[in-house]
């Protein structure tokens, strides 16, 4: 499924792709997103998120994989960040993450930093915005609270108009060559700066 900026929406396996040899099977303008493969509003039990999920920067330099530990109590995803050299990728950085089960959307700018939205289960999340630099180290983490405090909205509010998960309101796009992230939510657009973490609406 194609966004408005001509990403690719991902969602399931890897295409059959190892974790450890990421391909480029997209074009390499195409921005790829990490996401659920269904709607989970509404549902009674909780689906868990798929075994392995990959995406890969615009120019694809990077590429972002998120594994699904399984039988691990409680379930929780590790991911790990690959660089193209030539003909090959080389692991930057690989971490499990504390979200529940993991999170709901992940990308990669071609500059290797990594966004983490929302959480793979619908809650009020202390780590609905998690940024991390190149290296894998936390440059900022935003919460729910944090979210509805820029928008100027109650939380109801913000709730009410997600389109997917607790508080998105569409998939997000990559602004101004990758440096900022445009996330649809509250009826509006929250922007993300990817050098510093800061948001604004």
């Amino acid at each position: 499924m194609l966004n408005a900026m001509g990403g690719v929406i991902v969602g399931g396996y890897l295409w059959g792709q190892l974790a450890m040899m990421p391909v480029l099977s997209a074009p390499p303008t195409e921005t790829l997103l990490l996401t659920q493969s269904q709607p989970m509003l509404g549902q009674d039990t909780i689906p868990y998120p798929p075994v392995m999920r990959h995406g890969a920067s615009p120019e694809g330099r990077y590429h972002l994989t998120l594994t699904l530990v399984e039988g691990a109590d409680p379930p929780h995803t590790v991911a790990s960040l690959f660089e193209t050299l030539g003909d090959r990728c080389q692991q930057v950085w690989s971490r499990p993450l504390p979200h529940s089960y993991g999170p709901r959307l992940g990308l990669v700018n071609d500059s290797g930093t990594v966004v983490l939205l929302d959480e793979w289960i619908n809650v009020a999340s202390t780590r609905a915005v998690v940024v991390l630099g190149r290296d894998g180290d936390a440059i900022a983490e935003h919460s729910f609270d944090d979210i509805v405090a820029v928008t100027g909205e109650t939380r109801a509010e913000v709730v009410e108009q997600a389109k997917q998960g607790f508080w998105l309101g569409g998939s997000p796009e990559m602004q101004n060559d990758g440096s900022y992230l445009a996330i649809p939510t509250a009826g509006g657009e929250l922007t993300l700066n990817l050098a510093t973490g800061a948001m604004g609406f």
